[in-house]
């Protein structure tokens, strides 16, 4: 019989409010989700392209300098090849003064002879006299010059906070005579400006890396004065792993966009690349919640417009859904009335509507009620059958466990035979021990199905206290055969002076046979099965650890395990439902599993189960 109440009306309001509101609503919700997993692709690329261009433009125009300076100094030797011969110091000044006029970025030019003397040196910073030249025939920088090298020197932070590096243009050298060098030092102060009034979104930064990943130039230029460690940063780490392109130097920037760490620990949608020539490295960095602060905008915006949908759309529904429920406050009472024995009582119909046939259909079940009142042992008899039917569909169950252990017993004993010579099985009373092994077990099936008779009651599991050591001992030895074929060495630890739970004992059989034979299928040729019972939680809790050393489970496996039939077992290997059945059992008994795993490490299984309390 239905009987309603003013609770259950509520229900039935507030369903029908979420079922229209949801129809309403759910067309708005997935048409904001498209187009806002759109702009998310849109706004990312976006960035990326702007950081690839910023990038794109600052190692140009340090390529540029570089190759300007250089064809520059080129030109000055070639148009002015009596620069080098003695006595021409006043040629040599006034050259040089020039070229030093004609580029900023110079902060210091020297000419070398072919011996490694330096013949004239000017400064922007102050005056050089004569005695201040350096004969550097024996630096490493005029070596590189006498093969005929192009040199560019490491950068390093001069007297006035500024980054400078060396560059070198030898005139001959290598298969021809060497006429000597023009040296300049260059300031990347140019460069820093470049840095600074490049335009990317709000949050980001650009910074440069020498060839050993050390900062050189920053857009904020406060972190190059204090010597900032950014080799933490994944775009740098990339940089640095490719230090064969580093040395022989690349012909084509090649910019890599991705999303990674900072060295500061932050997420960051970074690009990053490396820069011909000086083989340095360019990285641009945008914090990812600056990144999506639109997104989240816009998301907020949608879920104020989803709320107030909700509240005008629920007002109307309720004005609505009062209208319907005035027959159902009708039913209602009609209920009531029923409820209280009175089966003469009649809605009124108001309608020929599905309400008003559901009222014609409560005044004929009412008729029909009364009717068959009389009749009501024979409906509680046939309740009876249907209790029988419901104990009879239950006694698959009830027998799985048993024939379970029934048929693994027998295939482990037909291995056996085929392995071993049976007189030795024989007389070692193997086959005895396993007949009655098996014979128990067919006692326990008969005695499933015998409880199918009793009617007054139905089966139920035997709860008794089970020794979870020697469960596994027992276990163990069924599965002696296996362990030694496969060349396992099997430890077990008993911690706990009283390893007793509460429990069905053929459960907890089935629930250890399948975890430990997990373990040995994920040990196929060799391996170690430790097994450790202790006592955990104040002495409450019995904790079981099963741990093997092998294969493990892959990372994308580890939230699958419990699923019903999913196995990485070959096909015919396994069912799936090994670790699915032991989570159903040791959940049954208030216990809980956990999984530890490592690919080619192994796996450990922790089960705590709730000690069975002592009786005196």
């Amino acid at each position: 019989m239905v009987i309603m109440n003013k609770k259950i009306l509520v229900s039935i309001k507030l369903k029908l409010v979420l079922m229209i509101m949801s129809v309403s609503v759910i067309p708005l919700v997935f048409l904001s989700y498209i187009n806002i997993k759109t702009l998310k692709n849109e706004v990312k690329v976006s960035i990326h392209k702007g950081h690839e261009l910023a990038a794109s433009g600052i190692s140009q125009t340090i390529v540029e300098m570089v190759k300007t300076t250089q064809e520059s100094m080129e030109a000055v030797a070639l148009t002015n090849p009596e620069l080098f011969k003695p006595g021409n110091a006043v040629n040599r000044e006034d050259v040089i003064y020039r070229m030093f006029k004609s580029y900023e970025h110079l902060e210091e030019i020297s000419m070398i002879s072919k011996y490694g003397q330096e013949l004239v040196k000017i400064s922007k910073r102050h005056v050089i006299s004569l005695d201040e030249l350096n004969d550097i025939s024996e630096e490493d920088k005029f070596k590189e010059l006498e093969k005929g090298s192009l040199y560019i020197g490491e950068p390093k932070m001069d007297s006035d906070k500024q980054v400078v590096f060396e560059l070198g243009v030898p005139i001959g050298g290598g298969d021809e005579y060497l006429s000597g060098a023009i040296t300049a030092k260059i300031s990347l102060r140019q460069i820093m400006n470049k840095i600074n009034s490049t335009k990317g979104e709000e949050g980001s930064y650009i910074f440069l890396i020498d060839e050993n990943g050390a900062l050189i130039g920053h857009s904020d230029y406060n972190q190059v004065m204090r010597g900032q460690d950014v080799t933490k940063s994944e775009g740098v780490k990339k940089l640095l792993e490719n230090k064969k392109e580093f040395k022989s130097g690349i012909k084509d920037i090649n910019f890599d966009s991705k999303v990674y760490e900072s060295y500061s620990g932050q997420k960051v949608l970074g690009v990053y690349g490396l820069i011909p020539i000086v083989n340095w490295g360019i990285v641009v960095e945008h914090p990812l919640d600056k990144v999506y602060m639109t997104i989240r905008q816009m998301i907020a915006k949608i879920l104020v417009t989803l709320l107030l949908t909700l509240i005008f759309t629920g007002m109307a529904v309720v004005c609505l859904i009062n209208i319907f429920m005035k027959s159902i406050n009708e039913i209602e009472k009609g209920v009531n009335s029923v409820k209280s024995g009175n089966f003469d009582y009649k809605i009124p119909k108001q309608s020929n509507d599905e309400i008003g046939a559901i009222i014609d259909a409560f005044n004929n079940m009412t008729d029909e009620i009364k009717r068959k009142k009389e009749n009501e042992k024979l409906i509680i008899s046939a309740e009876k059958r249907a209790a029988i039917g419901t104990l009879a569909a239950g006694v698959a169950h009830e027998i799985n466990n048993p024939m379970n252990n029934l048929g693994f017993y027998t295939s482990d004993l037909l291995e056996r035979l085929e392995t071993e010579d049976i007189n030795e099985l024989y007389e070692g009373r193997i086959i005895q021990n396993y007949l009655e092994i098996m014979k128990e077990q067919i006692e326990r099936c008969s005695s499933i199905t015998h409880n199918l008779l009793k009617i007054s009651r139905e089966s139920a599991v035997n709860i008794k206290p089970v020794n979870i050591y020697a469960a596994i001992k027992d276990i163990l030895k069924l599965m002696g055969h296996r362990i030694k074929k496969q060349n396992i060495s099997v430890k077990i630890d008993l911690y706990a002076p009283r390893p007793v739970v509460m429990s069905d004992e053929s459960q907890i059989q089935q629930m250890l046979l399948n975890i430990i034979t997990n373990a040995l299928d994920a040990m196929e040729k060799k391996g170690t099965l430790r097994i450790s019972i202790e006592n955990f939680h104040n002495d409450d809790t019995l904790l079981i650890k099963v741990e093997d050393t092998g294969y493990g489970i892959k990372d994308e496996d580890k939230d699958k395990i419990f699923d019903p039939f999913y196995t990485t077992k070959p096909v015919g290997k396994g069912t799936g439902l090994g670790l699915s059945i032991s989570q159903v059992i040791i959940e049954r008994m208030r216990g809980t599993i956990e999984i530890h795993s490592e690919e080619n490490i192994g796996t450990a299984i922790y089960i705590k189960l709730p000690v069975a309390k002592e009786v005196d």
